[in-house]
């Protein structure tokens, strides 16, 4: 147990070290383009594929399948309706207004979403960077040390806190430089991380929750051009009060929908406790 802990805790500070020397290294070359930083998100799927490597772990737990039909709808679903009721609480509030199409597609809503289908895809290999680190390499682990409850706060506040600094070099947060990436940044990957383990262990597919990664990078990135944001803090907690409600049900169901001997972590790994003892 005490091994596979210190297993853990040497990933996020390698992932952590190389990432952050990474973004340092592009922001030092005043290299802007957003593919170059999404570059980053390769760092801990190498690093993870590593240490299975090394460790003897193997890769066929990681869960390659494609997954059952339903997870996919799902999949592509719930971003829609949580970013959606985010922002139209948002509209309601005064948060965000109402902006025009991206001179990028002409006026056309049909380019739009032809433009927006084509990112996703493009951005599937960098999104599964991390959800074959977070998801597949880390999220098991954690659960089965910590028990659920822990195990997937710990895996929200660490895959927060990996964000923090590039968020910070990045400057993601123009009007809140310390606080968007060091509080709100964690907050917002704690309250995420039980829909993104919920779609990877009922699905038991590495690639759905890749799926909702990409999907949701593209839609929050093009509902600021959309969507303009008056207020990061009143825009941020609208989207923490919806992804709130959808984790709370969602870890209900991850409890009580299960048969009794059915495992709660995606490999053939024993089930975890609620709470580890």
């Amino acid at each position: 147990m005490r091994r596979e802990r210190r297993e853990l805790f040497l990933y996020f500070v390698v992932v952590l070290t190389l990432s952050t020397s990474f973004a340092v290294a592009l922001g030092r070359l005043k290299v802007t383009d957003n593919w170059a930083w999404g570059a980053v998100m390769f760092i801990p799927g190498l690093a993870a594929a590593a240490f299975r490597a090394l460790g003897g772990h193997g890769f066929t737990s990681v869960g390659w399948r494609l997954g059952p039909a339903r997870y996919w709808l799902w999949a592509f679903l719930l971003p829609l309706l949580m970013l959606g009721s985010s922002i139209a609480l948002s509209l309601l509030l005064g948060y965000r207004s109402v902006g025009s199409l991206p001179a990028s597609v002409h006026g056309s809503v049909m380019n739009l979403f032809l433009k927006m289908a084509l990112t996703t895809v493009i951005a599937m290999p960098f999104a599964f960077g991390e959800e074959f680190a977070w998801r597949g390499y880390a999220q098991d682990k954690l659960i089965r040390q910590f028990g659920v409850l822990r195990g997937l706060f710990l895996l929200g506040l660490l895959w927060g806190l990996w964000h923090s600094p590039l968020y910070y070099l990045m400057d993601i947060f123009p009007n809140h430089h310390l606080l968007g990436p060091f509080v709100m940044t964690p907050i917002d990957n704690i309250l995420v991380v039980v829909p993104m383990a919920w779609f990877y262990i009922r699905s038991k597919s590495i690639w759905v929750p890749t799926f909702v990664h990409a999907l949701g990078d593209i839609l929050w990135g093009y509902s600021d051009k959309l969507f303009p944001v008056h207020s990061e803090i009143g825009a941020w907690a609208m989207l923490q009060g919806v992804q709130l409600v959808l984790s709370i049900l969602l870890l209900k169901a991850l409890m009580t929908d299960r048969q009794p001997a059915e495992p709660l972590l995606v490999g053939d790994t024993p089930t975890a406790p609620l709470v580890a003892s």
